[in-house]
Order: C-alpha cells, then structure tokens, then sequence
C-alpha cells in the first residue's frame, strides 16, 4: 500500500450476496438494479462473498417492495424478510 492510504475493514458479519441470491431466486443482474436504487454499497464486479449488513437487507427489502420493482422484488423482500428474522431456508 501507499502511503496515506488504508486498508479498508471488511465486514463479515451479515449475509453475501450469493445468500441473498439463494433465497430470494434472483438473477445478479435484477440484485444488483435493485441494490443500486436502494442506495446500497455493493461489489464492483461479480463479488458473490460480498457482505451486506442487516441494515443494508433492510434497505433492500424496502426498495424491493416498491416503485419499479414491486413485481420482481415482491417475492424477494418476502425472502430476505424471513432470513433477517431467523427462518431456516432448505
């Protein structure tokens, strides 16, 4: 590294992306438009291992139930709701 620059603390606690992906039956790209509208930090590229806290889920899901995404997100806020509150997913 350069000097004045840090290293940045990457958070590991929350779920990555490929989980959020899992649970909902999400394409990266429907995530990734859904995550950006709701303002949300995310990976430049690709970034399955990425961590999203609770309080970014919880962004997501309120994004995800409404303008635009209604109809795709719908179903996906409804999953991460249940992951967010602890329900097992098979």
């Amino acid at each position: 590294m350069r000097r004045g620059q840090t290293r940045e603390e990457r958070n590991d606690v929350g779920f990555t992306k490929q989980q959020l992906l899992a649970v909902a039956d999400l394409s990266p790209k429907t995530f990734d438009a859904i995550r950006k509208a709701a303002r949300v930090r995310g990976p430049g590229h690709g970034g399955l291992n990425w961590v999203f806290t609770r309080e970014d889920v919880g962004r997501l899901i309120h994004r995800a139930q409404s303008g635009t995404f209604s109809e795709r997100g719908g179903p996906a806020a409804e999953a991460w709701q249940r992951l967010l509150d602890g329900d097992q997913f098979e």
